[in-house]
């Protein structure tokens, strides 16, 4: 499977098609705090999935925004992923990745800042 979920581009992803991932909405000027959220469909399918974030106006880098990621997995469990440095001028920060390993996916907390998209793919070794 391959694509991009990217609600500034109009691309919502879906439940139904690849890459069997929906997000519910673009949460950029919400004020309620309930936030974006990413549903996962038909994971056994899926390789790799990087969860990123994109600054594109307003802030200068990710020290001003203070993003925060909270994964919650069907059986309940969580997993809280909160930036512990930044890098100045950096306006694209991927939180997280998800690796298959074996028939199990693991996530795993990577907090590496980019300056655009083709930076990052270039990083994780895929097309955009």
């Amino acid at each position: 499977l391959h694509g991009v979920i990217e609600p500034l581009g109009g691309k919502l992803g879906s439940r139904d098609e690849e890459p069997f991932i929906f997000l519910d909405k673009q949460a950029i000027y919400e004020t309620s705090g309930s936030g974006e959220n990413l549903y996962i469909y038909h994971p056994e399918l899926l390789d790799f999935v990087m969860l990123f974030a994109f600054i594109f106006q307003g802030a200068r880098d990710f020290s001003t925004v203070r993003g925060k990621m909270l994964i919650r997995e069907q059986g309940g469990s969580e997993i809280f992923i909160q930036p512990n440095f930044y890098k100045p001028n950096l306006i694209l920060c991927s939180f997280s990745v998800i690796r298959k390993i074996g028939t199990n996916l693991e996530v795993v907390k990577e907090e590496q800042y980019f300056s655009n998209h083709e930076e990052a793919a270039q990083f994780y070794g895929f097309k955009l």
